[in-house]
């Protein structure tokens, strides 16, 4: 998820050419990822009221604008949080779209290769969530002056510590730009246990686990929130987050010269095309062993406690299950003529 706004809008600069191929991939729609997923009831109004808030906000462009209505990140916390009031969905919405903004400014905006500036800009950004920092210029600093307000109901249930932490899990590779091997436009050459942990911390996951959490209104007890079983079900859903990511942007990657993609990765290692996508369909069905074992082995805190439980664990599901199904539908990665290919006959044509 945390792929940017420009990754709907870059034209391909660096095009690998070659006999078209056909890659078969796994079905995505399987285990922890299957079922359909439902709709929040208040996803097109909210929508409309979000985004036109956030592009003035923003003082967004018109191109750029055009970019943030058709990536549609409504449709992203509507299958999230189904069940959100409207309150609620439109925080949701409103913090997805500032925190996909905000990243933009490093992945592919003006903060791009600019190390020690990007640092400044995100300790600048963290020292506002003290609530003894004074109000920042809104006209000179849009993104960074509007954060409180997109979290002040955050504020009011999690109070100061959650929403900080919570600000840097929204993209901790940031705060280290030179040492995150995800953001490395070529040369890949890192481990793969290094690869997954940075995919895993900055794909955004976490953070939609907590908004949904709150926009569910699931209470849950700390010692609850660190169990092991829980921790792993999180890990799991992540990881089947950017697993998928990797597998559907292949081709645009490959198109854009981008080698941060675990199939680049095990190519490296020597592997070939075909057997690169089985090394990542592994790690997939690794975590949805991981995930099914975890949930057997939880204990019972109570029925009111296990309820909850539950909600949360379905809350996680339906945020990796979300990811999928909003990557086809906004088309960041895929024609609608590719992604019914790759949905029916789990086909990705390449050339």
């Amino acid at each position: 998820m945390s792929e940017t706004l420009t990754s709907v809008r870059r034209e391909p600069v660096r095009l690998q050419t070659g006999q078209p191929r056909e890659l078969r991939i796994p079905d995505l729609f399987t285990g922890v990822l299957s079922g359909e997923p439902a709709l929040n009831p208040y996803e097109a109004k909210v929508r409309s009221e979000s985004e036109t808030w956030t592009k003035e906000i923003a003082q967004m462009s018109n191109s750029m604008a055009k970019i943030l209505t058709r990536a549609n990140f409504p449709y992203l916390i509507s299958l999230s949080a189904p069940d959100a009031d409207a309150e609620a969905f439109r925080m949701g919405c409103d913090w997805c779209i500032w925190a996909f903004v905000f990243d933009d400014l490093f992945d592919e905006g003006i903060m791009k290769d600019k190390t020690i500036v990007a640092a400044e800009e995100m300790i600048a950004t963290l020292a506002i969530m003290d609530n003894t920092h004074p109000p920042v210029n809104r006209k000179q600093y849009p993104l960074r002056g509007t954060l409180p307000q997109v979290c002040e109901q955050f504020l009011a249930f999690y109070g100061l510590t959650i929403v900080h932490d919570e600000l840097i899990a929204s993209d901790r590779a940031t705060a280290t730009l030179e040492d995150d091997p995800s953001k490395m436009s070529t040369g890949l050459d890192v481990a793969i246990s290094d690869y997954i942990d940075t995919r895993r911390q900055s794909i955004g996951s976490y953070c939609l686990f907590v908004v949904v959490e709150w926009a569910h209104g699931i209470q849950l007890p700390q010692a609850v929130i660190e169990h092991p079983s829980v921790a792993i079900c999180e890990r799991a859903a992540a990881d089947l987050t950017w697993l998928v990511n990797d597998i559907l942007s292949y081709k645009k990657d490959l198109a854009f010269g981008v080698e941060h993609n675990i199939i680049c990765l095990f190519k490296r290692r020597g592997f070939s095309e075909q057997e690169a996508v089985g090394k990542t369909n592994n790690l997939m069905d690794e975590r949805q062993r991981e995930w099914k074992k975890a949930v057997s082995e939880l204990p019972s805190w109570g029925e009111k406690v296990d309820h909850e439980v539950r909600k949360y664990l379905d809350a996680c599901r339906d945020v990796a299950r979300a990811n999928l199904y909003w990557s086809f539908k906004s088309g960041r990665y895929l024609s609608p003529e590719e992604s019914d290919r790759v949905r029916k006959a789990h086909v990705l044509d390449l050339a």
